[in-house]
């Protein structure tokens, strides 16, 4: 059995060796519209031993030492849930003792109601806990938990970790269009996020097939929406270098589509652009070329100059 893959250009952490601690196809507390490993064959939130701890250290020894130079991160994911695992906590320190890298877990969030949970997370350095809905409605239709999962449970489950938590926390959100990306969830996401201690909120979407029809992502200028308005709630968003690889924009060509899209939609501030895109040479080249085109308008306001849909009324 082979536990270790990669490494994989990870859109959350960089360059990533992969650690499967559940070996099974497909074993989850969710069966999510959006997961690209297609739907849940076993749903449970009961923990087991999934894998021979032994041979999978022994292996992961083995891999490391092939690519620890070209790594940026050590990351423990699953063919379904990590934290079902109950060997986590051994796992992740053995790892340790072979490592010179950060020690990252993917978790959807749902078994750190449990003690024992929330103590193998310790172990880490990153955490990336998903939260894509912030009422039990959403949380049924987006996630489809198992019957005993309550979300607001896991959602102060999630808040009391993020407290005692001495690493790194990024918080994982994606959105699917119709389901949870309206701008009255995105405040009710918010003010669950604005109650944890983390480091940075990671906006994504369905990039990727996902198990279920019903899963459609959000486009460019939708999911830089989105963020902008989280921004304004105060969220930390993923840093715009990232962000901007997330969504594949690759050329001045797609910069200036995706801006385009995204004034079309709402009036943004060059201070809100510089916030999502970060790369201020492209940008001024871009934003500068479409005013010049009469694609978009612009204006001052307040010491701050604005651009708008020339269509718009002011």
């Amino acid at each position: 059995m082979n536990y270790i893959f990669g490494p994989v250009p990870s859109r959350r952490l960089g360059r990533s060796l992969g650690v499967d601690v559940i070996g099974e196809k497909k074993i989850c507390t969710l069966d999510c519209l959006y997961c690209e490993l297609g739907k849940t064959t076993k749903r449970t939130v009961k923990r087991g031993h999934f894998v021979p701890v032994d041979e999978l250290i022994e292996e992961f020894s083995k891999e490391y030492e092939k690519f620890r130079d070209s790594l940026d991160v050590v990351t423990i994911t699953a063919s379904g849930e990590p934290t079902l695992n109950i060997d986590l906590k051994e796992i992740a320190l053995e790892i340790k003792k072979i490592i010179h890298h950060p020690l990252a877990v993917l978790t959807n969030s749902t078994l750190i109601t449990e003690p024992e949970v929330r103590e193998a997370l310790h172990e880490f350095e990153i955490v990336v806990p998903s939260l894509d809905a912030a009422d039990e409605k959403t949380f049924r239709a987006i996630n489809r938990p198992s019957e005993s999962i309550s979300l607001q449970q896991v959602v102060d489950s999630l808040i009391l970790f993020s407290k005692e938590f001495e690493g790194k926390l990024y918080i994982e959100v994606l959105l699917l269009k119709g389901i949870n990306d309206s701008e009255d969830h995105l405040n009710l996401l918010a003010d669950i996020i604005n109650s944890c201690d983390y480091d940075k909120v990671q906006l994504n979407t369905a990039f990727r097939p996902g198990a279920y029809r019903e899963a459609v992502k959000l486009n460019d200028a939708e999911l830089l929406n989105a963020a902008m308005h989280l921004k304004k709630r105060g969220i930390v968003v993923e840093p715009v270098e990232n962000f901007v690889k997330t969504l594949d924009i690759s050329s001045e060509i797609d910069l200036k589509k995706t801006l385009l899209q995204l004034i079309n939609m709402r009036p943004c501030s060059y201070g809100d652009l510089r916030k999502l895109f970060g790369m201020q040479d492209k940008l001024d080249i871009a934003v500068e070329q479409l005013v010049a085109e009469n694609s978009v308008r612009s204006f001052e306001e307040k010491g701050e100059t604005f651009y708008v849909s020339p269509f718009m009324k002011l």
